[in-house]
């Protein structure tokens, strides 16, 4: 895995379309047997050094990077650099109204523009131009980033949004994913315009996501032809909220979250299973869903937060001080509590598992640690391995529904 080509064909591909910085590369397209958006590789450009350095789907180093950017934070291996924590919710009903938990990122992207700290928010909606496909927008108006509400369990190619920030003097905010946040890092270090150009980065919490065939065949498994969706969301409403699919025809599909997750046999991409970084490591500011028993049986919705640093920090305080979010104090043990399964999945369990794909032939990302160095439990490594294939090869043989229909019998 020497070049950028190489991170595609074994797999490390993540679509995030951060490569298309670079002039040699330039653009990307969908690849049909990926399933998403990857660079357009050239026999000129396929060994472009600028976009394999800047590309995060090889690897990062995530303990160093975040000590050099978060110096007055203090570590701890399953959070990233904390400078404090939130449980928080936003007080305006708006925006509560779309959010899948507490509407915090929406709310600070919005308190960002209308206070003119920043000209643009980097966010994503979806396109309905044939299949759902999502496109990322540099948003500039509180009715555009409403409409980029919910999660987006699926590729997001931030390539448009790159060049646009790229060749434009916008102050921006940047909303992403923690692997699309560690991209954008590495397009700052070696640019400094770029750099001034980013007022702020913001993550959400991520356990990974899947091909846009998880639309498709869910689509199709409830009577709705992926072609004809005017309107489609992951989450919303509400936590833990739904997903809600609507044809052109009027016909209208709403399923609880998460129990969706289990239509298909379809499995998250490889680069999201060969991930340590569950909490957005790098990003200025962290939030993700506060899956703890007295906020799930609030009134309200709740959010969890991490600031890394100051300029968060004071950012959050600000909002609070205006009664625009209502805050309450949570430890980071917690915080822990509420990412259970995410933290075990990348954090507790990786060391094993990176110890089995290699035995399997697998090519892995780099990171300068991250994870628990503790032993290794090949067995239960082995046990989800062999059920994820099981799922897939079900699913290829058309058989996935009949065996889950007997299963959950």
């Amino acid at each position: 895995m020497k070049n950028l080509e190489g991170i595609v064909k074994k797999g490390l591909c993540i679509g995030c379309g951060i490569c298309a910085y670079s002039e040699e590369i330039g653009k990307t397209v969908y690849s049909e047997k990926r399933d998403q958006f990857i660079p357009l590789i050239t026999k000129e450009n396929k060994r472009d050094e600028l976009a394999y350095n800047i590309c995060p789907g090889k690897g990062y180093n995530i303990i160093e990077e975040s000590e050099i950017l978060f110096k007055s934070a203090k570590y701890d291996l399953e959070l990233g650099r904390v400078f404090d924590q939130y449980a928080a919710f936003s007080n305006d009903k708006q925006i509560l109204e779309r959010a899948s938990s507490g509407g915090i990122m929406s709310h600070i992207a919005i308190f960002l523009l209308e206070s003119k700290t920043v000209d643009r928010v980097l966010t994503t909606q979806f396109s309905y131009e044939g299949e759902p496909r999502t496109v990322c927008i540099l948003a500039k108006s509180r009715e555009e980033i409403l409409q980029s509400q919910g999660s987006k369990y699926c590729p997001v190619d931030l390539s448009n949004a790159i060049r646009e920030i790229k060749n434009n003097d916008y102050c921006v905010a940047i909303i992403g994913t923690p692997c699309q946040i560690a991209g954008i890092r590495n397009i700052q270090k070696i640019d400094q315009s770029f750099n001034k150009n980013i007022f702020i980065t913001i993550a959400n919490f991520c356990g990974g996501f899947k091909s846009y065939n998880n639309i498709r065949l869910i689509a199709k498994r409830k009577g709705i032809k992926s072609n004809k969706i005017k309107f489609f969301r992951f989450r919303g409403n509400g936590q833990p909220g739904s997903m809600l699919i609507e044809e052109t025809t009027g016909k209208k599909i709403e399923l609880p979250y998460p129990k969706y997750v289990g239509l298909n046999g379809i499995s998250k991409h490889l680069r999201c299973h060969l991930c340590v970084d569950a909490t957005g490591e790098l990003a200025d500011l962290a939030c993700g869903d506060a899956w703890l028993p007295r906020f799930l049986e609030d009134i309200n919705p709740w959010s969890v937060l991490i600031t890394r640093n100051e300029k968060a920090d004071d950012l959050v305080k600000r909002m609070r001080e205006s009664n625009m979010i209502t805050t309450q104090s949570i430890s980071l043990e917690d915080i822990k509590k509420s990412q259970h399964e995410n933290i075990n999945s990348k954090k507790v369990r990786q060391k094993s598992r990176y110890y089995l794909y290699k035995i399997l032939g697998f090519t892995l990302p780099s990171f300068d640690g991250g994870y628990h160095e503790n032993k290794i439990k090949i067995w239960t490594e082995i046990k989800v391995y062999t059920k994820h294939k099981i799922k897939s090869l079900l699913e290829k043989l058309h058989l996935f529904q009949l065996v889950y229909k007997i299963v959950i019998k």
